[in-house]
């Protein structure tokens, strides 16, 4: 192995130890040299892969957010949604997305811990777009699926179109962190998990069809 291989599996390793301590302690209770420790690696090592406790935040962040978009891709890239027309795609793309809250619900909290503790120390600027891509660009699988529907004309609203992208992500995104974080016996418990994020998809959906 390499000295660049092994530099990367022990990054690998340093954010796989980090978010299990993230997960277990809190962000704030939660010391390098516990994170050394699960990884099973020295604390001058992990300032060796990560200047601050912020930066490895941030990198346990993107890392949920990359394993996120790539459900979503995946969704997306299959014959079965591309044959779909654009409105439809987009209901498949948003509802992968919202998949993530049964998959992941205790990083879906995370994620909002890691928002507020990088907002504090002056990063927020490097997760606040995390998702989506600027719409313009047209990578992401919500961004394609809108453009299929601009072009087939199942999207017609074409006025705030990307207004509504973005929206749909940081309300989606909000929804699943206010469901995993309320508590017991509230009116959020009351409804189906699943419907609720169904029912929020959808209704993204009619907003781009305007």
């Amino acid at each position: 192995m390499s000295l660049e291989e092994l530099r990367e599996q022990n990054k690998e390793k340093v954010v796989a130890a980090a978010l299990q301590c993230f997960l277990r302690y809190g962000i704030e209770n939660t010391k390098i040299s516990t994170i050394a420790k699960t990884a099973g690696l020295t604390e001058r090592s992990i300032y060796r892969y990560f200047a601050t406790k912020e930066d490895l935040v941030l990198a346990v962040a993107l890392l949920f957010w990359s394993q996120t978009m790539q459900e979503s891709e995946r969704v997306y890239a299959s014959s079965a949604v591309k044959a779909l027309k654009g409105a439809q795609q987009i209901e498949a793309v948003l509802k992968a997305y919202a998949s993530q809250y049964f998959a992941a619900k205790e990083k879906i909290v995370f994620i909002q811990e890691a928002e507020v503790y990088l907002h504090r120390n002056g990063m927020a600027a490097l997760i606040a777009n995390k998702p989506p891509a600027p719409f313009d660009q047209c990578e992401g699988p919500l961004s394609q699926a809108i453009h299929t529907g601009l072009r087939d004309g199942s999207v017609k609203n074409r006025e705030y179109v990307e207004r509504l992208y973005y929206n749909a992500y940081d309300g989606l995104l909000g929804l699943m962190q206010k469901m995993a974080t309320s508590a017991p016996n509230t009116w959020a418990h009351t409804v189906d998990d699943k419907q609720r994020l169904d029912d929020f998809c959808e209704m993204m959906v009619r907003a781009f069809c305007g």
